[in-house]
């Protein structure tokens, strides 16, 4: 941000209340700011004129002729040092927390568990405990659950929170209990928040109450140096992202035998899929999918790979202005199933067609990871192990999610 032009950071804008009082709210999706900042509907205005392009007197101008009355520069420049402080701009101040940030991740012996105590239990006694609730039936697979003696080739599996979708993870996480141990778990998660680059990777082991679960680095390093982007670019993406750490948890706590992860987050292919664009059209991702198939193949080692997503994401939180009732919900299944369908067919030119052809109305975010890993892996048959969906009325919204088996 120059001093004259301020741009405003990638952030969450949605509507809001405040007593009785409509407000603006503002939330930081890479929450370095992990509060939300409530704003006036004049100060909503100013927001519009942040994109970097606009001098302090243009907005101004522009405020002033939208409410109809003269705003001085004065207010405005303490309205956008309030969002600087809360580090809701792309300023110098950002800039110097984003690299304290950064080397404070590099430096630390293990990315720290973020979401121990809130999503998941902060004491092992206390996964442990929980997580084995998620085993019984009906919702659970029982001790049962699991049909073949060699480990899959991939699992779908859900990331949403695992105090909801528990009993999807312990589904997935049967396919593994009486199978030769898998050496390293490619882990395709999903970045909530904007990134630079399609994909995003780190060197860093993931600690949980459970311990340390080891990166595979030798492995991250081989599928880096086969990419022409630095897969570390945006590293801090990971640091509190949770659809690589639910796995890490689920993982040290279904797996008796020791493991390694290669943990890596697919970015956002939206534009793609405005443009109508095939996702292997794009140079990077084209690049990442092979490379990920070549490091596989030269490893050496035992791996599967595991793609952590959501399906439909539907309602209010989302921005739908409809009611999310038993006829909504009714045609959401029929529509994921349609979706699922595919998966399990390893279909992922159909996949990416109905995609498309919907314009991803339900905002699936499983669909980018799916596409990659469909592509990247030699999976011809899968199985649907688990699908539920999570409503909130008090919300009036929805998320719904699915486990899945994918073999050669």
């Amino acid at each position: 941000m120059s001093e004259e032009r301020p741009r405003l950071r990638p952030i969450e804008v949605f509507p809001g209340r405040d007593g009785e009082r409509a407000v603006i709210c503002l939330r930081d999706p890479q929450e370095f700011n992990d509060r939300v900042m409530s704003v006036s509907a004049t100060a909503g205005v100013i927001l519009e004129c942040l994109d970097g392009q606009h001098t302090l007197p243009e907005i101004q101008r522009h405020v002033s002729q939208a409410i109809g009355q003269p705003v001085s520069v004065a207010v405005i420049q303490n309205f956008i040092r309030q969002l600087d402080e809360a580090l809701l701009l792309d300023s110098p101040r950002f800039a110097a927390h984003l690299a304290e940030q950064l080397a404070a991740f590099r430096g630390a012996p293990a990315r720290p568990a973020a979401h121990a105590g809130h999503s998941y239990p902060a004491t092992a006694t206390g996964i442990r405990r929980s997580f084995a609730h998620h085993l019984r039936p009906p919702r659970g697979p029982g001790r049962d659950g699991h049909t073949s003696t060699k480990p899959p080739v991939a699992l779908v599996i859900p990331h949403i929170d695992l105090r909801v979708g528990g009993p999807a993870y312990a589904w997935a996480y049967a396919q593994l209990g009486r199978t030769p141990p898998v050496d390293t778990f490619v882990v395709l998660g999903v970045a909530h928040g904007p990134t630079n680059h399609r994909f995003v990777g780190t060197r860093k082991s993931f600690a949980t109450p459970l311990g340390v679960l080891e990166t595979d680095v030798e492995f991250m390093d081989a599928l880096a140096g086969r990419l022409p982007f630095d897969l570390f670019a945006d590293e801090l993406a990971h640091r509190r992202e949770h659809s690589i750490e639910f796995q890490v948890v689920y993982l040290q706590h279904a797996l008796a035998q020791p493991c390694r992860i290669a943990p890596i987050l697919a970015g956002s292919f939206h534009d793609l899929l405005e443009a109508g664009n095939d996702p292997l059209s794009d140079e990077a991702i084209a690049a990442f999918v092979r490379a990920l198939r070549e490091t596989i193949a030269a490893s050496g080692r035992r791996v599967c790979v595991l793609a952590s997503v959501d399906l439909a994401h539907v309602g209010s939180r989302f921005g739908d202005e409809f009611t999310v009732n038993e006829e909504v919900r009714a045609q959401l299944e029929v529509d994921d199933r349609l979706l699922l369908s595919l998966v399990e067919a390893c279909d992922a030119r159909e996949m990416l067609r109905l995609i498309y052809e919907e314009e991803d109305r339900r905002r699936v975010d499983a669909w980018p990871a799916l596409y990659t890993l469909l592509n990247a892996c030699d999976v011809t048959d899968g199985r649907l192990l688990h699908y539920a969906q999570n409503h909130e009325p008090a919300t009036n919204s929805i998320v719904t999610y699915a486990s899945l088996r994918l073999d050669a």
